[in-house]
């Protein structure tokens, strides 16, 4: 029986396309195929064109992971695996997985994403769906079972993955956070991660983006908690609130939603983004969003509802809306810029319920949007959130739960990761013994 084999092929040299291929005597399954998103508007930028995306094309751009890391594990693939449903995590999908003739796995959220994205981009895929309900378990092969774990994150059916394999399990842990009370969904299975680590753990490929923060992350209830201060506390209930926030947060759009009843307020949401991601949280049963709210997609509708919330008195209403990094085609750009018939007054409210992603052009955008909101007199309320990334405190729970025989660090580059591998040093490990920077492309034995 050959030892377990990792190639760690995107998203240890960059926070973006995640991808992680895991080789058991000689059948693989990939967890997460990612998108940079901001690979592609540096690559628009420098070349002026709107050529179409071709899978090498993004490859060479570093949008996309570099499959040609594990060129001779792709016929032999025997499962893609969804951990859950943001971009830098499933992107790629539609670009790469026709490539592999495996089947495409995951919650029925985060499959209802997937077909929403490339319902959008008009375009199909050969490869089987199978929708998994949280904490059921796929049979990939004979010698690899993987286990789907349901875990907090900041969008729904988020799952750590457990491979069970005659070697022992490798737990691919990205992208979550122990919290205890969430607003949706169940808290932490604490017994069933116990219980692997006394099955054995082989390999743990854990989240580190945000190792160096000394916390354990806290829980989306303090973000409600946060949001019910701005909205029922602070908010001047003679102005006009516009919110934004990430479209993928289905319950921090749930809070919003809650405190506008709680004021008397009709909810307007606007985007196509949020459109995409309710769609597929009521495809899976989890909300009925729609029931509750307004929600407009296309442009000419959003701006005919604009100039209606101008005619009928901003005051009756919260406005949910895209642009919490400055995007410049957002509709909340927009707005700022004066191209919708909506106008802001001084004492407006524009709450960010969102953590501003610390690259260009998103500073940049961002600092201009509030430059202008700020001349026209509006009151801004910046990081009404909390993350859904765990922390160093739930970083080392994790291992003190799972007891690995190896650490491996992934989502991020090497000065996001060091702290995860600083903690394991701390908490008995070795560097280059059972505790792992890699990078892009590179590839581990485990023994």
């Amino acid at each position: 029986m050959k030892p377990i084999e990792i190639c760690t092929v995107g998203g240890y040299n960059e926070v973006g396309r995640n991808m992680t291929a895991i080789n058991v005597d000689g059948e693989s399954v990939i967890c997460d195929i990612g998108f940079n998103v901001q690979k592609v508007v540096e690559y628009q930028e420098e070349c002026k064109t709107q050529e179409a995306y071709t899978k090498e094309l993004l490859m060479s751009i570093d949008a996309v992971p570099n499959i040609n890391k594990i060129k001779s594990w792709i016929p032999n693939t025997k499962a893609i695996l969804a951990s859950h449903c943001h971009l830098d995590h499933i992107g790629g999908i539609q670009y790469l997985a026709r490539d592999f003739k495996a089947p495409i796995v995951s919650t029925p959220f985060t499959m209802s994403v997937i077909d929403n994205q490339m319902r959008s981009d008009a375009i199909k895929l050969p490869n089987k769906q199978v929708r998994i309900k949280p904490n059921d378990t796929f049979e990939a092969s004979k010698n690899i079972k993987i286990e789907f774990i349901d875990i907090p994150h900041s969008t729904l059916q988020t799952s750590l993955l457990a491979m069970h394999t005659p070697q022992g399990i490798i737990l691919y842990a990205t992208d979550w956070k122990f919290d205890n009370t969430p607003v949706i969904g169940k808290k932490p299975d604490y017994k069933r991660l116990k219980e692997l680590g006394s099955l054995g753990v082989k390999a743990l490929v854990i989240d580190s983006l945000y190792s160096k923060e000394d916390i354990k992350t806290p829980s989306e209830s303090i973000a409600r908690d946060l949001l019910k201060d701005v909205l029922l506390e602070t908010a001047n209930q003679d102005s006009a609130i516009v919110t934004s926030c990430f479209a993928s947060h289905i319950a921090r759009l749930k809070s919003i939603i809650e405190f506008g009843n709680k004021i008397n307020r009709k909810v307007i949401i606007l985007g196509r983004s949020f459109g995409k991601y309710i769609e597929a949280a009521e495809q899976a049963n989890l909300t009925k969003l729609s029931d509750q709210a307004e929600i407009l997609t296309y442009r000419s509708a959003i701006n005919r509802k604009l100039v209606e919330i101008n005619k009928k008195g901003p005051e009756n209403y919260i406005i949910v809306c895209t642009g919490g990094q400055g995007e410049t085609n957002s509709v909340l750009s927009r707005m700022v810029r004066g191209e919708t018939k909506f106008k802001f007054y001084s004492g407006d409210q524009v709450i960010f319920s969102n953590r501003l992603i610390p690259v260009e052009p998103n500073l940049t955008n961002r600092a201009g949007m509030e430059t202008q909101l700020k001349d026209l007199g509006v009151r801004i309320f910046k990081d009404v959130h909390v993350s859904g990334h765990c922390a160093k405190e739930d970083i080392r729970e994790m291992i003190q739960l799972t007891n690995p025989e190896n650490i491996i660090p992934c989502h991020g580059f090497d000065k996001l990761m060091q702290p995860a591998c600083n903690l394991g040093i701390e908490m008995g490990y070795k560097m280059d013994r059972d505790l792992h920077l890699m990078r892009n492309g590179e590839k581990i034995i485990i023994e």
